[in-house]
């Protein structure tokens, strides 16, 4: 790292330490827990630092028209627009803040700038999922409080450290300069500014939307402006019923018709794939998951959002090589650059090891596992709760490709599974070692810890309902194979309603659908016709499982439905065409067409 990126750093973090143990103090014993941020969404932090440069592969937006007097603060707002609409905030805020430099002038650059920092460019939706996690206001929450000018922490660059403030004094530099810009660039900002301000949060959101409407209305040919506009209407889907929430029917029309007049409009590609997510169609959004990694080829998040919809489809397959595209780029800017956030990647790999779970390779799913537990904790995250960092997501990943594989001798030798002194991480590893006990019989050990894990969770402040299913789905297991059936059953009823309820997350917020461990437990019971009854709830869930489809082979089996096992047992095949040899249900399938 160069001492003058070293320097800066080092301001930088006395700053915000500053900052944090003011905030601490003020805010005394404060034990709820702080909105996780969402990983596919990098968060923004201090401004990045300058200079920007020009890179290959990030789209062309040369089709947004803007004032500026200079050639090259064009390119580079062109560039942040790009940046911007693959959701990379913190190169948009470094090249729209290059723009600003060249040209102080450029209203637009600050407005890509507030854009950029302030966190909540994203669907509709994800906001909505924001706020059930944190129990505060939509997105960010509630606007910054004013703060006097001596009480703002800065870097050395003069930009505040805190991105909603960065934000909202961006914004008022676009206003500032609103006069000297054409009509069209006066409404994006306004329509900004009404975001920024003070206040109610939903409020805020609702001017927003109303401003992009005002600006769509008045410029029906900006396709940027109907994207936008798309996405922040992109209300997403009911999790149980996957109806369409209000406005979002409406989100995805506006986002059809921009790639319908230009097919070339990466912004609308990616936002139609985040428009389509948790729906009943995702393949709807193929198209733009084929032209969206087309047309930008060198932001992380542009390779790896098509695995989103094919995760969510009988493709998983091309969900691995998305999701495997992403990490290799994504680790080239890592290595490039001491400074870049990692949150992202966890994000990235964490959704790679789902899907390498969801196609049988149990051994690439542990390899990636592994990567991720070697992004150490710093002393900032060990002290923290939040639970998005990479070390935790791989802990977390670890837990549920060891029990979706079944693998409870490794759950049960005490070495596979390290010991983490959270109460999240104690929780899961908890409920392994229960689901371990329980199916190698060993009922007493299965409550103790069930008891254990219990326990944990009145400490858990992160997570907390999925934990508290897993709770629930420990102890139905215990019940079931303890013999008393019709509790178990209703408990495991019960958890897995909870958990198919819970707000749309990518990837699950849960280790795998509760309905699949249901169906485990009563193939294991001869119960056929329920195992039957849960093996296609879960392929309702997650279509492309090879996992499920075997269960459900074995379950038709049972139940003499000959032609149904044989289809079953044929999708299975197809689905684990890459599953890893050693797998039983590889195995007996070979066993069983060798013997035809």
């Amino acid at each position: 790292m160069g001492v003058m990126k070293r320097t800066i750093l080092a301001a930088t973090l006395l700053v915000v330490s500053a900052t944090l143990s003011s905030n601490v103090m003020a805010a005394g014993k404060q034990t709820q827990a702080r909105r996780e941020p969402d990983m596919c969404v990098v968060p923004a932090g201090s401004q990045p630092l300058l200079p920007a440069k020009l890179l290959p592969g990030m789209g062309t937006s040369t089709r947004f028209a803007v004032t500026t007097k200079s050639d090259e603060a064009r390119k580079f707002f062109q560039q942040g627009l790009s940046q911007i609409h693959s959701f990379w905030f913190l190169e948009s805020e470094r090249s729209c803040a290059q723009a600003a430099q060249l040209d102080p002038d450029m209203a637009m650059a600050h407005w890509c700038i507030a854009l950029s920092a302030a966190s909540d460019y994203r669907p509709a939706f994800q906001l909505m999922r924001n706020a059930a996690n944190s129990g505060t206001g939509r997105g960010s929450g509630a606007a910054p409080a004013e703060a006097s000018a001596d009480a703002v922490a800065r870097t050395t660059n003069g930009a505040a450290v805190n991105p909603q403030l960065r934000a909202r004094e961006a914004i008022a530099k676009a206003m500032a300069l609103r006069d000297k810009v054409t009509e069209r660039e006066r409404l994006y900002i306004e329509a900004q500014a009404a975001r920024r301000a003070p206040g109610n949060k939903d409020e805020a959101d609702a001017a927003y939307i109303a401003g992009l409407r005002k600006l769509v209305a008045a410029y029906p040919d900006d396709l940027d402006a109907k994207s936008m506009l798309g996405l922040a209407t992109s209300n997403g889907f009911e999790p149980v019923s996957k109806e369409p929430r209000a406005n979002t029917m409406e989100a995805i029309r506006l986002l059809e018709e921009v790639v319908a007049k230009d097919d070339t409009h990466f912004g609308a590609h990616h936002y139609l794939i985040h428009a389509y997510e948790g729906s009943r169609m995702p393949e709807k959004a193929w198209h733009a998951c084929e032209r969206y990694a087309q047309l930008v080829t060198n932001i992380p998040h542009a390779l790896h959002m098509p695995g989103h919809i094919y995760a969510q489809s009988d493709k998983i397959q091309e969900a691995i090589a998305s999701f495997t595209a992403a990490a290799e780029n994504e680790l080239t800017w890592i290595n490039a650059d001491t400074l870049y956030p990692t949150g992202h990647h966890g994000h990235n790999v964490h959704f790679l090891i789902h899907s390498l779970n969801l196609g049988g390779r149990y051994h690439d799913s542990m390899t990636r596992v592994q990567h991720l537990l070697t992004f150490k904790e710093n002393p900032r995250e060990r002290s923290g709760n939040v639970q998005t960092v990479p070390w935790r997501q791989g802990y977390f990943a670890l837990i549920k490709t060891l029990v979706r594989f079944e693998k409870w001798n490794d759950i049960l030798d005490g070495k596979t599974i390290p010991l983490y002194d959270k109460p999240e991480q104690n929780a899961w590893r908890h409920w392994a070692i229960g689901l371990a006990n329980a199916a190698t019989g060993q009922m007493d050990k299965a409550k103790a810890t069930l008891a254990e894990m219990q326990k944990d969770l009145e400490d858990v402040t992160s997570a907390k309902e999925p934990i508290s299913i897993g709770a629930q789905e420990l102890e139905a297991v215990i019940a079931a194979r303890s013999g008393d059936q019709k509790t178990g059953y209703e408990l495991f009823r019960k958890a897995a309603d909870r958990e198919a309820a819970m707000l749309y997350t990518e990837p699950p917020s849960y280790p795998r659908p509760v309905a699949e461990g249901f169906a485990n437990v009563a193939l294991a019971l001869g119960d056929f016709a329920t195992a039957e009854k849960a093996y296609r709830e879960t392929l309702g869930r997650e279509p492309g499982s090879g996992r499920a489809f075997f269960g459900l082979a074995t379950a038709l089996d049972g139940l003499g439905k000959t032609a149904d096992a044989r289809d079953a047992r044929s999708r299975a095949a197809k689905a684990w065409a890459n599953a890893d040899a050693d797998l039983p249900q590889v195995q007996r399938l070979r066993t069983s067409t060798a013997g035809q």
